[in-house]
């Protein structure tokens, strides 16, 4: 077939793509990714599930699109190009596998089909686990490359889609893998989103682990022993209190710090406890440095090793480790993926995307702070997250295909 051409207006380019992009074919895309399991466990990004389901359920759908270009980098994600890459000018894509486990969902990979409007939501939707979150951004990703490949129009410049074996981890370590480990660039980059909105800030996070030590004995004679209990109430007292968090963004709200768990050992009676440890999950607003915050958590609590144990004057030790963090993201309208976006879902939608800011942190607020201009959007559907009716709209799979298309032909051809 003869390329359709490439200098189209946008007109002949919605033409184009409403031709040939179908609820059909995204419906099918999303039932089939939803039957491969993809879970988190406790191998989390090591999980052999995660490198199975990219090896056979993504990698093949990009060989028959023509990608040529397509390696793994050290962690297991996949990275795929596709363009001439003649002016510099280069558009990511970024998929996830891991989903939540199945956990209590009775049909988490059966890809079932039912009417949205009972949900609240358009049309048909498939249910299965990581629909709402991963799967959906997925089949929409696929489905507009599919589409631009197959329309024969020369891609000038560089398309980058990388799938990466992170999605519920909370931290950044896969795609910072990509991107300082396999070198991956990209002008600006789109991560799956929810609902149509495009995701312009949210706040970041760190978690902490707290360790305070102490010395056991038999709790008829405390004096014989350190109390890490003790000496853990003094470290949550003092960080409570001084730790800084009153600052406030008009968007994202104020920053935090919440003990958000904590366990003692050795599990035993009338003893006397030798460690404490409790978790700190500490909220970030754009412009905090996570090592920074960790270093005011940590030199804080460690002044508990100056305190002495009340009954038996004895000192205490406390370990503090720097957990999963991510930086928190903040981008305007006049961004150019932002920019690309709003534009790309007017011609197609008839609208300019909804903004918003997430309450959620992920993978944009890495790319952002290491100066890849990027934003959220797609078709997921939040307030089914982590459900048993973990579910995503069709049709605005459909929709989220057509905008990233757009996207790739009025940026990269």
């Amino acid at each position: 077939m003869a390329a359709e051409g490439s200098s189209m207006n946008d007109a002949e380019i919605k033409a184009l793509l409403e031709r040939r992009i179908s609820r059909r074919r995204a419906k099918d895309l999303l039932v089939a990714l939803v039957k491969v399991p993809s879970p988190q466990t406790e191998l989390l990004e090591d999980e052999p599930l995660l490198k199975a389901f990219i090896t056979s359920a993504i990698e093949p759908r990009l060989r028959t699109m023509a990608f040529s270009d397509i390696r793994y980098d050290q962690m297991g994600n996949l990275i795929a190009t596709y363009g001439a890459g003649a002016s510099g000018k280069s558009l990511m894509l970024i998929g996830n596998a891991m989903n939540q486990p199945a956990a209590t969902m009775p049909n988490p990979y059966d890809g079932d089909v039912v009417d949205g409007a009972a949900y609240g939501l358009p049309g048909e939707c498939v249910m299965g686990k990581g629909a709402s979150e991963q799967k959906a951004n997925l089949a929409a990703m696929l489905h507009a490359m599919e589409t631009v490949i197959a329309s024969e129009i020369p891609i000038n410049d560089q398309l980058i889609f990388t799938c990466c074996v992170s999605g519920e981890t909370g931290k950044h370590d896969a795609i910072k893998s990509v991107v300082e480990g396999a070198g991956v660039r990209a002008d600006m980059a789109v991560l799956g989103g929810t609902g149509l909105k495009i995701t312009l800030g949210n706040r970041g996070r760190i978690d902490v682990f707290v360790t305070v030590k102490g010395s056991p004995c038999h709790s008829s004679r405390p004096w014989d022993g350190v109390n890490a209990i003790t000496g853990a109430t003094e470290a949550i007292r003092l960080l409570l209190d001084r730790v800084k968090v009153d600052k406030i963004h008009p968007q994202l709200g104020r920053q935090s710090l919440t003990v958000n768990h904590i366990r003692s050992f050795p599990e035993s009676t009338h003893t006397v406890q030798e460690r404490c440890e409790f978790t700190l999950d500490r909220r970030l607003l754009p412009g905090e440095d996570p090592n920074d915050a960790f270093a005011e958590i940590e030199r804080i609590a460690k002044e508990v090793e100056r305190i002495k144990d009340p009954v038996s004057g004895k000192t205490y030790g406390v370990e503090v480790r720097l957990g999963p963090y991510m930086y928190p993201s903040l981008v305007t309208t006049e961004s150019p993926v932002v920019r690309a976006l709003l534009r790309a879902s007017e011609v197609m939608l008839g609208k300019p995307a909804e903004t918003y800011y997430s309450p959620s942190a992920f993978d944009q607020g890495y790319l952002n702070h290491v100066g890849i201009a990027t934003a959220n959007f797609g078709p997921g559907e939040h307030q089914y997250a982590h459900t048993d009716y973990d579910m995503a709209s069709v049709e605005r799979t459909a929709d989220a295909a057509k905008v990233y298309a757009f996207m790739m032909l009025d940026y990269l051809s």
